[in-house]
């Protein structure tokens, strides 16, 4: 898959959101202005950036961008001087994907050679790239990342009392508030003493990109797919977010042994960081619950954001009600295991 799709973005690394278009943008709005209500002006060569706060979901906001196919096209032919033969939209969570085929008959001089699978257009601020591994982002910094907020960002998680009326269950809203404060107190509250800096942010199994080995049996990972959502936060979190997501794969507690033995063997933790994943992976949970109720109740028709709804609440009751204490030393206990065996 690697080798045959490509991907199209709206981002500019030198300039993180200068074709960024977040929940609240209307390309057809833009359109009909003739581009004048974008949500930044341009001055000569500076850009002048909305507050932070415009970059995280408001309750009753729409939850994906505003463009049809033909924006789509406009945009590309703007932007990338791309003439589209064929398009159809992909599923996705919080932004629009686009599957596109480039029309051959028109010459493009920045396109040497024609993708016959065509290509993929993510519009939001979602980019394709391959990460090697995390201490490449340890030194790495840039100003845009400064004062850059997110709904997703697990510093926000207070933030998700705005969204608790989706919970109808009074017992699930009432778990969610309790992490939510547990989270704070713990975790928030501590937040200068973890070390920070540029983490991928969704590190999960739909942004993961394998290829067959030669053996013909197992995978390797060959990529990491969409930075759209990298901030500047504790490694702690890059951790948390991506067991969390392991959990809700394996379907059991136990097997977040074997993702931090694997991680460890390349970024060893701190002590005190293994203590506190279990509260970010209980927020992440949190996190992905909530605001993927929130989001199915603003468009019933993608149930691609309920993915993780049953198997979710199981995990985060079983996490935070019957095993909290002890999950630090099953985890620890299944890390070793797993490594014992490796080295036979």
């Amino acid at each position: 898959m690697a080798d045959t799709w490509n991907n199209v973005e709206l981002s500019n690394i030198s300039r993180r959101k200068s074709y960024t278009l977040n929940h609240d943008y209307d390309a057809t709005s833009k359109d009909s202005n003739n581009h004048n209500n974008s949500n930044k002006m341009q001055t000569n060569e500076e850009v002048i950036e909305p507050p932070p706060e415009a970059m995280t979901l408001k309750p009753g906001s729409s939850i994906k961008p505003k463009v049809t196919n033909d924006n789509v096209e406009s945009l590309l032919r703007r932007l990338y001087g791309v003439t589209i033969g064929e398009i159809r939209e992909l599923i996705s969570y919080d932004d629009r994907n686009y599957f596109v085929k480039e029309d051959p008959n028109v010459k493009n001089p920045f396109i040497l050679t024609h993708c016959t699978h065509g290509y993929v257009l993510k519009i939001r601020n979602k980019k394709f790239n391959v990460l090697g591994r995390c201490q490449m982002l340890t030194n790495f910094q840039h100003v845009a990342y400064e004062s850059y907020q997110s709904t997703w960002q697990l510093q926000m998680v207070p933030k998700l009392r705005d969204f608790l009326f989706v919970l109808k269950d009074a017992s699930r809203k009432l778990l969610v508030e309790e992490i939510i404060e547990s989270f704070e107190k713990n975790i928030l509250e501590k937040l200068n003493t973890f070390a920070m800096q540029i983490i991928h942010g969704d590190y999960n199994d739909q942004n993961i990109i394998v290829q067959l080995s030669d053996n013909g049996r197992d995978y390797k990972v060959v990529g990491v797919i969409d930075f759209g959502d990298t901030n500047k936060s504790p490694m702690l979190f890059e951790v948390g977010v991506g067991l969390t997501y392991m959990l809700l794969q394996a379907k059991n507690l136990e097997s977040g042994g074997i993702f931090l033995a694997g991680f460890e063997t390349i970024q060893p933790l701190m002590a005190n960081e293994k203590h506190y994943l279990k509260y970010c992976v209980a927020a992440r949970l949190a996190q992905t619950l909530v605001m993927g109720a929130y989001t199915y109740s603003i468009d019933t028709t993608n149930e691609y954001v309920l993915l993780t709804q049953e198997q979710g609440w199981k995990l985060i009751e079983e996490l935070w009600c019957e095993r909290f204490k002890e999950i630090d030393d099953i985890w620890e206990n299944s890390a070793n295991k797993y490594l014992t065996q490796s080295c036979k």
